[in-house]
């Protein structure tokens, strides 16, 4: 019993991390944004975070319009600086 148990366990787990390791090689590669870089979005997948303060980079994920995902890393400013202009 605690055999079957434990087998039963262990292929939960081994399946668990196969789809984990699938949408890690299915996430796109990160794209430098630069001044002039063409960007052809028809769906924003994921809005950055900018509740922080100061200029960092930041994470735009987003599919073009041929449905292919994209992630293009930029910089920006945040939104947490109180009392600045």
């Amino acid at each position: 019993m605690k055999t079957t148990l434990i087998a039963l366990t262990l292929t939960a787990l081994s399946s668990f991390a196969l789809t984990a390791n699938a949408d890690v090689k299915n996430m796109p590669q990160v794209q430098e944004y630069t001044y002039g870089t063409k960007v052809d979005v028809a769906e924003v997948t994921k809005t950055p975070n900018l509740n922080f303060c100061g200029v960092r980079p930041v994470d735009l994920g987003y599919v073009d319009h041929m449905g292919k995902a994209h992630t293009l890393r930029y910089e920006t400013n945040g939104n947490a600086c109180l009392g600045d202009n």
